[in-house]
Order: C-alpha cells, then structure tokens, then sequence
C-alpha cells in the first residue's frame, strides 16, 4: 500500500505536508527507464552546464527543458588544471583498485543543469563507468558520498591549492537531479492548488539548492530551509 503524505504543524498555523525526499524524487512505482548505449571510455564525454557556444549553439544533446536550472548571471567558475583532473582520475582508480573494483574512471564537463559560479572553488567532475556498481552508490547515494569525501582529502592532500572534486557513478548525480527537479515542480503545483505548505524529507546542501533554485522564479510558490546538520530540510509555502 502506497504511504500517504503525514500532516504536521507548518507556517501561520497551518499544516504542513511532509513529502519523501529520496524516495519520491526516485519516482517509486514508476516504470524504470530501459538503460541507454553504454558510453566509450575517454574524458568529457558530458557538456551539460557548459557555457552556450556563440550564436545560441550549446555543444552535446540538447536536454529537456525541465531540466535545465537557469540562475542569476555571475561569473563563470574558473576550470580546474588538466593535471589536477588526471590527479583526481589517478586517486579514484587507485581507491578503486584496493576496493577490488574493475572500472574506468573518466573526467568530464560539468554534467549538472546548475552552473557553477565565480565564488565556487575549481571544480573536478568524475565518471566512474563499469557494470554492477550500485554498492559505490549505496542507499540514497550514502556510499557515493563517503567515497568523493575520501577523494577530496586525499586529492588535497597532494595540491598547493584547493580543488572540490565531484565524484559520479554511471551518471547517478544526474538522474538524481533530474528526478529532485520533477519533485520540486510536482510539490510547487500542490502547494499552489492548496495554499499549504509542504516540507520536504532532509537533504544533503547540494540536493536542496537544486530545489531552491527550481523554485526560485516560481510566481506561486517559494521555499525556505529549516532545521539543523542532517536533519534540515526545506519548506515549499505558498507566497503572500
């Protein structure tokens, strides 16, 4: 049996809606998509969140409209070092290796709809290609996030300067950014139909600007983040 959303105190006395965060940004229920053409291994097989080519032209697929998070014009993030990256590269298959795990590990572009900006540090973004690695992704991408946490330190470990390394698996990140953008749009609708607001499960900081940033030119709807370390979470209400 399906579960049903859990009234709970929310803003001016009204009640607030709880909605999975994970569970139902994954779509549960939902026919999986069959998996597409395996890419060949080989760096910057990704141009998602590049900067548009002169005359309109954006290099790669084009991608779906919902998909895409348009953010206030800053200056673009500065690319890391080449060398950086085949660090970043080298790290991985060596964790990779004492893991007992055969994979290739590629570097790409930013593969996020979110564009990085100037006040974010250079950035390395990392594939990591094989078969059967749901155990790197783990349970709402636990796993995933201690690996590129032990990839930062030890990249840094061997750089004058700071570089944040974004470690992927199959293109996981992504998916799962796509599926928190459909969360965001489907709890706005509610929240505009029912003038109540709704909060979302906790989630990671880089989960909720996804939603922050959805919802931010929504004429109906805003959002606002709550609580504290794992437990904050975020409030979609409907505005005055």
């Amino acid at each position: 049996m399906a579960s049903q959303p859990i009234p709970r105190a929310g803003f001016g006395g009204r009640s607030a809606t709880v909605v999975g965060g994970a569970g139902a940004a994954a779509g549960v229920g939902a026919p999986r998509r069959p998996p597409g053409p395996r890419r060949a291994p080989g760096d910057r097989p990704s141009s998602r969140g590049t900067a548009p080519r002169p005359g309109g032209e954006r290099s790669g697929p084009r991608q779906p409209e919902r998909a895409r998070v348009v953010e206030a014009e800053r200056p673009a993030a500065a690319r890391p070092d080449p060398a950086d990256e085949e660090l970043a590269k080298e790290v991985v298959r060596e964790l990779l290796a004492r893991m007992g795990i055969a994979a290739d590990v590629v570097a790409v572009d930013n593969p996020s709809s979110v564009p990085l900006d100037g006040e974010d540090p250079p950035t390395i973004f990392i594939d990591v290609l094989g078969r059967d690695l749901g155990m790197l992704i783990g349970r709402r991408g636990d796993n995933l996030a201690q690996i590129q946490y032990l990839v930062n330190l030890l990249v840094n470990r061997r750089l004058a300067t700071y570089a944040r390394v974004v470690v992927d698996v199959e293109g996981y990140r992504s998916r799962r950014e796509e599926s928190l953008i459909g969360l965001a749009e489907r709890v706005a609708r509610q929240v505009a139909r029912s003038r109540r607001p709704i909060m979302l499960e906790p989630m990671p900081p880089n989960e909720r600007r996804i939603v922050h940033l959805t919802l931010r030119a929504n004429p109906d709807v805003t959002t606002e983040s709550s609580g504290e370390g794992n437990l904050r979470r975020l409030t979609v209400q409907p505005r005055a």
